[in-house]
């Protein structure tokens, strides 16, 4: 009988210690579950507008600036801000603007884009610009944008006109800050 007690004493210890190990294995792979489920990693997702893609265009950068493509996406940009505004959009268009404007012509932009703004708010007027083309000068960072500009007072366009916008840039540490924006009437 004592070898029977024996043998089963040491079958119920290896049960014991397949349980154990069993047990301690499924906590281990429960506390890891929850581990990576609580961590979020770190992704990084880039997002090329379809447009961007299509146009196939490389923007670029040098010491001496960036390239024609970007300035002209970049100038566009910012045009919108200043050639097509509403009485309503005319504060946010401003504040927008400004952000990328350089601080020697600071003051002097803001104090056109108030009284303009004031202008348009008073008579209930709007500006919409539709560019037809633009030209680059990649080295002295210049982009001239021509186009219809139309007056709109109320729900009346109120006067049409083909006009050249030209906007001049500066280019430090990475960045483009607009010095000035000029228009003419063609």
């Amino acid at each position: 009988m004592h070898l029977y007690t024996t043998v089963m004493a040491e079958r119920i210890g290896l049960r014991r210690a397949v349980l154990f190990v069993t047990a301690t294995s499924l906590l281990t792979n429960l506390l890891l579950a929850g581990v990576l489920l609580s961590m979020k990693p770190e992704t990084r997702t880039v997002i090329i507008p379809p447009t961007l893609a299509q146009e196939r265009e490389v923007w670029t950068f040098t010491d001496t600036g960036p390239s024609a493509a970007y300035l002209e996406r970049f100038a566009l940009s910012l045009l919108s801000y200043v050639a097509t505004v509403t009485p309503e959009t005319v504060d946010s268009s401003r504040t927008a603007l400004l952000r990328h404007t350089d601080a020697s012509v600071y003051g002097e932009i803001e104090s056109a884009f108030i009284i303009e703004g004031d202008r348009m708010k008073k008579d209930h007027s709007s500006t919409i610009f539709y560019p037809k083309n633009a030209s680059v000068d990649e080295k002295a960072l210049i982009v001239k944008v021509t186009g219809t500009q139309k007056l709109v007072i109320g729900n009346t366009v109120t006067s049409t006109h083909e006009k050249t916008w030209t906007l001049r840039f500066r280019y430090t540490a990475g960045r483009l800050f607009l010095l000035s924006v000029t228009d003419r009437d063609l």
